[in-house]
């Protein structure tokens, strides 16, 4: 290795840059080599030991966690001695521009494939003596060298190697036996059937009109996915706050049966209602804070809470489930609102934090929508779903999506929806794997379907007709990258955050 293919300057402005903000870390870790990209022993052990402490201790860096960190281990702590400690690093912070970090980026790669090259025997004398070696880029020099060194480029450059696609297709089979290409069950077994259940490496979007329910359908999905099959799950939050998703998660807890089932707490409660702070005596009574002729409040609050446990059974109730939850969803459930700033930099930023840090490979997003630095523009939603859709196999990952269909899609009948009806960018079908749209069956409509369902006595599907007194949505899956595409009825209710699923959408008379 040679002085000319090193450049420990940049090397230290680099590392440099990563202790000043340490957050740098999730969109260059995956491309960073340590053992081909730093030239340097110290910026090399600097470098790995940043990865260390961000992703098993802290991701605040400071000299009090920094020093606390390499204290930890002696061989460490030695080495972290050896290369000046602290002192050093702060220097180097001292040194370092966070906003040129692409620019350092992009030359630590020329200099490490440089270095590679020359140990491989090319003689990259010639590269370095070009005129306009200093404005060029490492795939720049990659082009002027390659086919004599594209599995050099492979390694250091790339994530993965290219395969030859027709070799092990037996071991895939038998693979298969060992393990089945499935997903996490899904809480709805033809929907389960038809994706194979909830998958890595794709995405899904579920529409529905606006004020349809589309948050609620997404956090029945995602409270079963953390609760029950105890799978970390992120969440991304762009109209529903924060506090809005502890209510309806708390409702959907309270009213399903699977969860019923964990918690053993026999209640039904509508999120209104709970919102309200409405509970009821054992006689049905709703039980009121006491005020005066005026109406001012003089009982006090913790008063109040003491004879709702004193004489309501449904306050207990509902409490014991919430309880069940804070101690079931602790590490399990991450939820940012990205209100303020959902461009297609933050989400990708926010999704690969929590998969980097918290090893979370489920997400949740609601609700889709473009860029906000081009509102407006039809193209921007397809965009960002194909950065979100790249990031699932990236990643291997599992993304949901909701998004909104068309104001006009209400007068679409329910079993002839499409893409078409997406607002914004009908387009979008083509990048997702899954696509599921959803509509109300209006009551004048009802008489129009039946649903399927399996029939125990006769062993065959039979013709159910819809019930008049309950709410019926109809959901299309409009594509279906891993099985059948079928037209399925959901009951439900929207104020218990139930949904049901009966049987196979059919018109009636079939």
């Amino acid at each position: 290795m040679s002085e000319q293919t090193c450049n420990v300057t940049n090397e230290v402005l680099f590392v440099g840059s990563i202790y000043k903000q340490p957050d740098l870390l999730i969109e260059y870790s995956s491309y960073v080599r340590s053992q081909y990209d730093f030239s340097d022993e110290a910026t090399q052990f600097f470098y790995d030991c940043a990865e260390i402490m961000y992703l098993n201790h802290t991701q605040t860096f400071n000299q009090t966690t920094i020093s606390t960190f390499f204290a930890s281990d002696t061989e460490r702590l030695n080495r972290y001695k050896k290369y000046g400690g602290y002192k050093t690093i702060q220097k180097w912070i001292g040194l370092a521009v966070v906003e040129d970090i692409e620019k350092t980026f992009e030359v630590l790669k020329k200099y490490s494939l440089l270095r590679e090259y020359e140990r491989q025997g090319y003689n990259v004398e010639k590269i370095l003596a070009y005129p306009k070696f200093e404005i060029m880029k490492a795939a720049d020099i990659y082009r002027a060298v390659r086919g004599l060194v594209d599995r050099v480029h492979t390694v250091i450059l790339t994530n993965q190697e290219g395969v030859v696609l027709n070799n092990d297709m037996e071991s895939l089979v038998d693979d298969c036996l060992i393990t089945p290409d499935m997903g996490i069950h899904m809480p709805f077994p033809i929907l389960n059937d038809c994706f194979r259940g909830i998958k890595k490496e794709s995405m899904m979007c579920v529409g529905m009109l606006s004020n349809a329910g589309k948050s609620r359908f997404m956090f029945r999905l995602l409270a079963n996915l953390a609760l029950v099959k105890k799978q970390k799950v992120g969440v991304l939050l762009n109209e529903m706050s924060i506090d809005r998703m502890r209510l309806c998660l708390l409702t959907t807890c309270i009213n399903n049966e699977e969860f019923k089932a964990l918690h053993g707490v026999d209640i039904k409660k509508k999120e209104k209602e709970i919102a309200l702070g409405i509970y009821h005596d054992n006689d049905g009574e709703i039980i009121y804070r006491e005020r005066d002729e005026w109406g001012d409040y003089t009982e006090s609050v913790e008063d109040y809470k003491a004879r709702l446990k004193e004489q309501s059974d449904e306050y207990n109730k509902v409490m014991a489930v919430a309880k069940w939850i804070e101690q079931q969803t602790n590490g399990l459930i991450y939820a940012k609102d990205v209100s303020s700033s959902y461009d297609d930099k933050t989400l990708e930023y926010e999704i690969r934090k929590l998969n980097l840090v918290n090893g979370v490979e489920y997400f949740f997003y609601d609700t889709l929508k473009n860029d906000t630095s081009k509102e407006g523009e039809w193209a921007a939603l397809k965009a960002t779903t194909t950065i979100l859709s790249q990031l699932t196999r990236e990643l291997k990952i599992f993304l949901y999506a909701s998004i909104q269909l068309t104001d006009e899609t209400q007068f679409i009948k329910p079993h002839e929806l499409n893409s078409s009806n997406i607002a914004n960018a009908k387009q979008l079908k083509h990048v997702l794997d899954n696509l599921l749209l959803f509509k109300e069956i209006s009551p004048n409509e009802k008489g129009k379907y039946q649903y399927l369902q399996a029939s125990q006595d006769w062993g065959s599907p039979v013709a159910v007709d819809l019930d008049e007194n309950k709410r019926y949505y109809s959901c299309v899956i409009d594509k279906n990258r891993d099985g059948d595409k079928k037209k399925v009825v959901f009951e439900l209710n929207l104020n218990l955050n139930t949904w049901v699923e009966k049987g196979e959408l059919i018109p009636k008379g079939r």
